[in-house]
């Protein structure tokens, strides 16, 4: 196929995830994990988060520029999962013993908020859906990408228009006919979970920098 390029609108917004990902790179060697600095369960998730979104973002920016919108939507739905399974520490009784689980090897989806609600995807998009009301559409949709599906199909078909009811099949790694607008919407959703990550990833940060007694009033508190 003919090589072309990406609008500058969707250009500039693969410029942004690059600088995205430097700045959790920062954050967590800054502000959660300095020299010297004491180690905790809960950082090892940090971590493993940050490590994620840095492999996950590579992939979808390559994604983006080589026209794959399967892959790059399979990939945002995989990076919403990092973003909102690590999360989920701030919704259980001891964030520690819940990341120390999770490194014995138990699946998030089966552990429980403090409440008693078991910490399942579609639980965890419930949690956020105040702050980011696109977020139960998009996730919805994504699932398809991620798990073989009608949305699969309906990528294959080149084109439905001809009169004597043929349908005409691409097989191709390029997704030239999706619009700019479609490019553009999944990078800014892109952008939008990784600011979810990043808020919590500060605000672990800050909360490893509180004394005892700041701690413990904060959680009289909340």
């Amino acid at each position: 196929m003919t090589d072309l390029t990406h609008s500058k609108k969707v250009t500039v917004s693969l410029e942004e995830l690059a600088s995205d990902s430097q700045q959790l790179k920062r954050i967590m060697i800054e502000l959660v994990s300095p020299p010297a600095s004491p180690m905790f369960p809960l950082d090892f998730l940090a971590f493993a988060a940050t490590k994620r979104h840095a492999s996950t973002t590579s992939a979808f920016v390559s994604a983006i520029n080589s026209w794959n919108m399967v892959v790059a939507r399979s990939l945002l739905r995989i990076h919403i999962d990092t973003s909102l399974r690590f999360s989920a520490a701030w919704h259980v009784e001891n964030p520690h013993e819940f990341s120390m689980e999770v490194l014995r090897g138990g699946r998030i989806d089966k552990l429980k908020t403090r409440s008693g609600d078991r910490l399942t995807d579609a639980h965890l998009v419930k949690l956020h859906t105040d702050k980011h009301p696109w977020l139960p559409n998009v996730y919805e949709h994504l699932c398809g990408y991620v798990h073989f599906s009608g949305s699969h199909i309906t990528d294959s078909i080149n084109d439905l228009s001809g009169g004597d009811r043929a349908i005409e099949f691409l097989i191709s790694d390029q997704d030239r006919k999706f619009p700019d607008f479609s490019w553009l919407e999944v990078t800014e959703c892109f952008r939008e979970a990784t600011g979810i990550l990043e808020t919590y990833l500060r605000g672990w940060g800050a909360t490893k920098r509180l004394s005892p007694d700041q701690l413990k009033s904060l959680r009289r508190d909340t």
